[in-house]
């Protein structure tokens, strides 16, 4: 008999569910991500991303952990839950809001890696979302050697809630100084310094506040 054809990423067939069952609490991370090696590696299902929606925040974590000791190979992209309920007096959290916009962007950019895993809860995944044209629009991607103007940069920055400062502390804010461009993004640990030469980004690094 064909050990391969055993194997749960075999069995996935269109319309048809797929039920894993018996798996030993603190093992999610194994199943998971040795499913996700075997979908990637089928024929056809390039590009093909792997979403494991958990009971809460809390499974999600672990699980996220299980999986970063694991298999520290495989892409793993979050998407939580918003942490407040419609017309709330309370914005979202900025940290949440990046990193789902994060993780959309990188979807529906087609940058996410072959045989990648989202892992989402139900709460998040019954909550809506942009469109996926929209997310890819909107979204702002940056390497040394491109050619950007500055002023684009900046019109991107004030339509997606950046507050202008004259120097970047706090999350959020960005501030332009010749051919500089700080900026402070929501989900990252450090701002980061735009280097222009006229119109061409030279360098991206971060520094200390």
């Amino acid at each position: 008999m064909n050990k391969a054809a055993l194997t749960p990423a075999a069995r996935l067939a269109p319309g048809k569910a797929l039920t894993i069952a018996g798996v030993p609490d603190g093992f999610e991370g194994v199943v998971v991500a040795d499913f996700a090696r075997s979908v990637a590696a089928r024929a056809g299902t390039a590009g093909a991303s792997l979403l494991v929606l958990c009971r809460d925040a809390e499974r999600l974590a672990a699980l996220q952990r299980a999986l970063t000791f694991f298999a520290p190979e495989i892409e793993g992209l979050t998407f939580p839950a918003w942490d407040c309920q419609p017309y709330d007096r309370v914005s979202p959290n900025a940290e949440i809001s990046a990193r789902r916009m994060a993780t959309l962007a990188r979807l529906a950019n087609g940058k996410a890696a072959n045989g990648a895993i989202v892992l989402s809860t139900i709460n998040a995944a019954v909550q809506r979302v942009p469109a996926r044209d929209q997310v890819a629009r909107q979204s702002l991607s940056l390497a040394p050697g491109q050619v950007r103007p500055m002023d684009e940069i900046v019109r991107w920055l004030e339509t997606n809630g950046f507050s202008r400062s004259s120097t970047v502390r706090d999350v959020g804010e960005y501030a332009v100084r010749g051919g500089i461009v700080d900026l402070f993004a929501p989900g990252t640990s450090a701002p980061v310094r735009l280097d222009f030469f006229g119109e061409e980004l030279e360098t991206i690094r971060s520094f200390d506040p």
